[in-house]
């Protein structure tokens, strides 16, 4: 006979229902004493008294040191402007990137703020957070756009000092700076993060989107939404506006505004979503986003990253290429000419007419290739122009949406003729993650009967590899024998730190070596 323990089973059911429902269209509010009491947005308990002290800084993810190292990248973008806000408590930088198309002139610049790493072990929230910092430094079309309409202000660790203590969700002084906000005195993070809000908000170019990033334990994607009882009937359809244009971006990676419902029972002071809305009202669209937290499908932060920033442009009423060109080249070989284009994300996207122009004619449409309508995922396209006589070409991209509006992409030239010299061109992108472009160009070469295993008659032995900034050689590209016309051959960068790294071109008696920096 088996027998039953029923206080286990009882503990059983009530564990059961409690994360059934974890999933929640409202956070269970309350007023206690006339203070709103509500879940943690993060998904952690309220009571943190069996909170874990400290993790270990290797079970911390993306440290110190990485940050100062990511700095000095950054830097060297002529998009970027690195200061500190001030010090916390142990008297570490708050470092802020400013970035737009020139960051030491922002007049009539719009404003968006991002901060992340409040929560040192939600290193999740920080990866998103990166990801947005690599599309706006690239020159895709998106980018471009954003930083000639846009300054973004990014801080990506705003708890230094937890990080390198190793302090879960606290700072040196053991307090929880998300919760900070109404509690004086201020901690010094808080105090410095709250001057910068007030000074941006004084300026002609205020705040307009405010984001905290964070992670959940919850193992969900979502937006921290504010019922209007603790804000207005406006401004929660504002947010659901927001929340869903970013959700089309990345549709089912990011939960319905309904996931996650705050403030049902009045505004809750202590945030800094709060500073907003009592201070500023509807003016800022001031909102937490939580990725996932060490859950087996955490991950894509690059479409996570893209769809935010682009539901951001979207709110702004920013006007942006609906698709994201990401690269878009021509390689000439053997009276031909090979296109290749690649785009970071679709939206509506029917496809590409090809349209080529030749000496003094007009751009006339030579091909059609269609598109993947809706995707966050890097696609990869080619054309081939074939039976081409000597002279230079013109070829553009007309992208077509499925309502018939279009864009076209910017124009590239392309020579088919004899080819008489070496040449080795800078890798685009540059800097780059993980994925690059290097182009060179072989010429019409004798080679002697040594020189060659076969019978050929132009061309020549080339062999393409990388360096690290060392000299240590990091992979060969290329070791072969390559007859005469363009060539591109991608190189990715998985497993290998960011920095400064050599390719290097050799053929023959000709040598040319080239710089190019991993930004991860």
């Amino acid at each position: 006979m088996i027998k039953i323990n029923y206080h286990f089973l009882i503990f059983l059911i009530i564990i059961t229902l409690f994360f059934a429902d974890i999933n929640l269209s409202q956070t269970q509010t309350k007023n206690n004493n006339d203070k709103v009491i509500e879940l943690d947005k993060c998904g952690f308990p309220i009571d943190d008294s069996n909170e874990i002290l400290y993790l270990s800084p290797e079970y911390m993810g993306y440290s110190y040191d990485s940050l100062l190292a990511d700095l000095e990248l950054w830097r060297m973008s002529e998009y970027v402007k690195i200061d500190s806000i001030g010090l916390s408590v142990q008297g570490r930088p708050l470092w802020q990137l400013t970035i737009s198309d020139d960051p030491n002139n922002l007049e009539g610049k719009r404003t968006i703020h991002i901060h992340a790493r409040t929560h040192p072990q939600e290193t999740e929230g920080f990866y998103v957070t990166d990801e947005m910092i690599k599309i706006l430094l690239s020159e895709s079309e998106f980018a471009q756009t954003a930083r000639a309409n846009c300054v973004f202000y990014i801080i990506p660790m705003f708890n230094p000092d937890g990080v390198v203590l190793g302090y879960p969700r606290k700072n040196a002084n053991n307090v929880d700076l998300e919760s900070n906000w109404n509690t004086f005195p201020h901690q010094p993070e808080v105090a410095a993060l709250k001057a910068q809000f007030t000074q941006l908000m004084a300026s002609p170019n205020p705040i307009e989107v405010m984001l905290n990033m964070h992670s959940s334990s919850l193992c969900a994607r979502y937006f921290v939404y504010h019922h209007e009882n603790g804000t207005s009937s406006n401004y929660a359809q504002l947010e659901q506006g927001f929340i869903n244009g970013v959700r089309s971006y990345f549709p089912g990676g990011i939960e319905p505004y309904t996931y996650f419902v705050s403030w049902a029972s009045g505004t809750a002071l202590q945030y800094p979503e709060s500073w907003f809305w009592v201070n500023h009202g509807e003016s800022v669209m001031a909102l937490t986003y939580e990725d996932m937290y060490q859950c087996s499908q955490t991950g894509k932060f690059d479409s996570t990253a893209s769809a935010i920033l682009h539901g951001v442009m979207d709110y702004m009423g920013i006007s942006v290429v609906p698709v994201e060109l990401y690269s878009f080249t021509a390689q000439a070989q053997d009276q031909k000419i090979i296109l290749k284009w690649t785009t970071a994300t679709e939206l509506n996207n029917n496809g590409f007419e090809i349209q080529r122009r030749f000496a003094e004619s007009d751009f006339a449409t030579i091909g059609f290739v269609r598109g993947k309508g809706t995707t966050t995922n890097k696609t990869e396209y080619s054309y081939i122009d074939k039976d081409l006589t000597d002279g230079k070409y013109y070829y553009r991209l007309k992208q077509i949406d499925f309502n018939g509006t279009y864009e076209y992409s910017s124009v590239i030239e392309v020579d088919v003729r004899s080819l008489d010299n070496y040449t080795l061109e800078q890798n685009y992108p540059n800097p780059f993650n993980p994925s690059t472009i290097i182009s060179f160009t072989i010429p019409n070469v004798t080679l002697s009967a040594s020189s060659r295993a076969e019978s050929r008659d132009e061309g020549s032995r080339v062999q393409l590899r990388v360096y690290d900034i060392l000299g240590n050689e990091v992979v060969t590209l290329v070791d072969e024998y390559k007859s005469a016309g363009m060539y591109n051959v991608e190189f990715t960068m998985h497993n290998l730190a960011s920095g400064i790294y050599f390719y290097k071109l050799q053929a023959g008696d000709y040598v040319e070596s080239r710089k190019m920096v991993l930004l991860k």
